[in-house]
């Protein structure tokens, strides 16, 4: 009797695609059995492995993206990056297409600061209070609003249980720019008494730039109502190394370029030059999920 374990298929090589077989027990017909069984058998074994092959060439999926059955399909993740002038939070949806290839959704948004920006902290004369430090010269925060679209290539293989894939990721979409006033905290005498006051740049630019009237830095959240809108357009590229790139749990490390163009010049900074565009380098951390056909995480 002729015993057939299993029928393995390694996933994509480099140059194509390769399907092996494996037997256990005794491959070989017994002194009563006639040869040519064993030679079907074989047959039997080498059919279904091409079919196999066939079927994930076909479909676009490599048997190494199978996880107990399961052929994920769909995909969300979410993304903490920092980058040279700042950082950003992001959330990302993917229709797996192939293999190979994920077309990605971002949404994302992010606090974007000029170059040249110092933080500044310095002793004052209020015993009574202790102030934030502050950044001279600043007049609005840039916070970033993005949408595009995008897709993430794996480039290189990685073993089933270990090693990492190596991929990339090309996105580009559209950016919301908002320009909120940058508040300080400045002394004012009033009737002989010295009192704090919070200001923007517009309400007092001499006290504004007087570091000897300047006490701390202002609330983040004030000036809400003043937000001004710049519009512009943005593009990302990076590598991707990830070691779990067939399976259900998305945990990968990316670092690239970004850029950010503005229809205009943001006004971040009054004592500096503004530019209309940044290029930025950052180091992402992305997590998420991969989903199947019937939309369950495996």
């Amino acid at each position: 009797m002729v015993k057939i374990a299993f029928v393995q298929l390694s996933g994509w090589s480099s140059f194509g695609m390769a399907g092996k077989v494996h037997c256990t027990g005794s491959c070989g017909a017994s002194n009563h059995a006639p040869r040519h069984r064993s030679f079907l058998l074989f047959l039997m074994c080498v059919c279904t492995a091409t079919l196999a092959l066939a079927q994930s060439e076909e479909t676009g999926i490599s048997p190494e993206s199978i996880r107990k059955g399961y052929l994920y399909k769909t995909e969300w993740s979410v993304d903490a990056a920092l980058h040279t002038n700042g950082f950003y939070f992001g959330f990302n949806t993917g229709t797996i297409q192939t293999y190979r290839k994920t077309r990605i959704n971002h949404f994302g948004i992010g606090i974007l600061y000029h170059p040249l920006e110092t933080r500044i902290s310095q002793p004052t004369g209020f015993s009574y209070r202790n102030y934030s430090s502050y950044k001279f010269g600043k007049v609005n925060h840039l916070i970033n609003l993005r949408a595009g679209r995008g897709n993430i290539l794996t480039l290189t293989e990685k073993a089933r249980k270990k090693g990492i894939a190596l991929g990339l990721r090309y996105e580009g979409g559209v950016t919301l720019g908002l320009l909120k006033p940058y508040y300080l905290q400045v002394r004012e005498e009033r009737d002989g008494v010295i009192v704090a006051r919070e200001i923007r740049y517009g309400d007092a630019p001499e006290d504004f730039l007087n570091t000897d009237h300047i006490l701390g830095r202002g609330s983040f959240f004030k000036g809400m109502d003043k937000i001004k809108l710049v519009p512009g357009l943005f593009g990302r590229l990076a590598f991707r190394f990830d070691p779990g790139a067939y399976d259900n749990f998305i945990r990968t490390v990316e670092t690239g370029i970004q850029v950010d163009l503005y229809a205009s010049k943001p006004e971040i900074m009054v004592s500096e030059k503004n530019a209309q565009y940044y290029l930025n380098f950052y180091l992402n951390l992305q997590l998420g999920s991969r989903r199947t056909q019937a939309g369950k995480s495996n």
